[in-house]
């Protein structure tokens, strides 16, 4: 995954949570993982960069295959 891949899906994430209506409840179970899911990828790929940047080709594998299992999930 290059810099570029990130930056896109990063992208992707920002207007998914800006669509969010904020706190207007109640929500049901599958909502809540799904925005908890879309926090996790994003995070995740917040770390992909970093070791990128830093090239600790370890960290970056074990990043990438959260962000896989994630994306598969």
């Amino acid at each position: 995954m290059t810099i570029r891949e990130i930056r896109n899906e990063l992208e992707r994430i920002y207007k998914e949570r800006k669509s969010w209506n904020g706190a207007k409840g109640p929500f049901t179970e599958p909502a809540i993982r799904q925005r908890e899911l879309i926090l996790i990828k994003q995070q995740i790929l917040y770390r992909i960069e970093d070791t990128k940047l830093l090239k600790d080709k370890t960290e970056e594998s074990f990043n990438l295959t959260l962000y896989k299992i994630i994306n598969d999930y």
